[in-house]
């Protein structure tokens, strides 16, 4: 008898250990670590590891290296892993109404306050079946145009630009030659006068060696970028409230830390870029206006052409993110 009590005993002491065990979650980014969009899922990742030590971990399971950017969502969606940083860019056919994150001109924690969070959090459930937890963007003015011969004005007529989707709706509307070309062939393309400039996020031309073909910048920035940190619907259903309410105000920190971040380095890009010896094209404040308020006209009406079904079907809603971004 005294040895099935001692059994009995140190089977519950095994499970009590077993149930100490913290509960993981296996994180992917479409990018590298060492790429600065990264750092929002390690600056999450620390400060889960430190605040719910002992009840939650996150772990990295790696980058493209893992699954092509455009498959990382299913790869959530599905299980394979528990939290994505994602970019609607890649996922927005899943969650088509996602990509209104370009054009806000909030930061973050601004859209946090004015209700966007909330309004995102159900789109994401409603239409890609995720947990919308935090926005690792850095609010308005993340994109540029960069060019290879100097302009004075916001008029694009007769010149060529490189362009992906985010950029096509601004060219278009100031009268240029839109021209879709990979990244890799940009360099090319500027050489060979194929282009006479392109869109590209603030940071990162110079690992391209573009400065070297295009010596202009023009310097009104628009857009935000649309990085996010998404968690498996079923992970998330299973954590406890507590739990749940402790990774919500991890969420809002790393999106405060994250905004800094975020705006220290735009500062920095622009320092490395006048370095580098680029000229920073500034039109007058008439045409600066302009040419900014342009990008975001021409880009939510590209939005909702392209979502018509869901906007006719949600009256409404359009207006409510345009109100809250701005």
């Amino acid at each position: 008898m005294r040895r099935i009590v001692f059994a009995i005993a140190a089977l519950a002491a095994s499970g009590a250990v077993l149930a100490q065990q913290p509960i993981t979650l296996r994180g992917i980014t479409p990018w590298t670590p060492d790429y600065d969009l990264s750092k929002g899922f390690f600056t999450f990742q620390q400060l889960v590891n430190e605040r719910l030590k002992g009840k939650v971990q996150v772990t990295y399971v790696g980058g493209p290296e893992v699954a092509a950017p455009n498959q990382q969502f299913q790869a959530l969606k599905n299980g394979v892993v528990d939290v994505l940083l994602g970019a609607a860019a890649y996922y927005r056919t899943e969650v088509p109404m996602s990509w209104a994150v370009q054009f806000v001109e909030k930061t973050p924690p601004e859209l946090r306050q004015s209700g966007w969070y909330d309004v995102m959090r159900k789109i994401h459930l409603d239409q890609g079946g995720v947990v919308y937890l935090a926005n690792t963007a850095a609010g308005g003015g993340a994109f540029r145009i960069y060019m290879a011969k100097k302009i004075d004005k916001p008029d694009f007529k007769g010149l060529k630009i490189r362009v992906s989707p985010v950029y096509t709706p601004l060219v278009t509307a100031l009268g240029g030659a839109p021209i879709s070309m990979a990244p890799g062939e940009i360099f090319t393309g500027l050489e060979r006068k194929v282009v006479d400039g392109f869109g590209w996020t603030y940071t990162g031309i110079d690992t391209m060696g573009l400065q070297e073909v295009s010596k202009y910048v023009i310097d009104h920035p628009f857009y935000s970028l649309d990085t996010v940190i998404l968690v498996n619907k079923g992970v998330w259903d299973k954590l406890s409230p507590d739990i749940q309410k402790a990774l919500e105000e991890v969420a809002a920190e790393t999106e405060r830390r994250h905004a800094a971040y975020m705006q220290a380095s735009l500062k920095k890009e622009d320092e490395k870029l006048k370095k580098l010896g680029l000229e920073f094209i500034k039109f007058s404040p008439a045409d600066a206006e302009r040419y900014v308020r342009t990008a975001y006209d021409a880009g939510w009406k590209d939005f909702a052409e392209k979502n018509a079904a869901t906007i006719k079907a949600n009256p409404g809603l359009l207006e409510k993110l345009q109100q809250l971004g701005r």
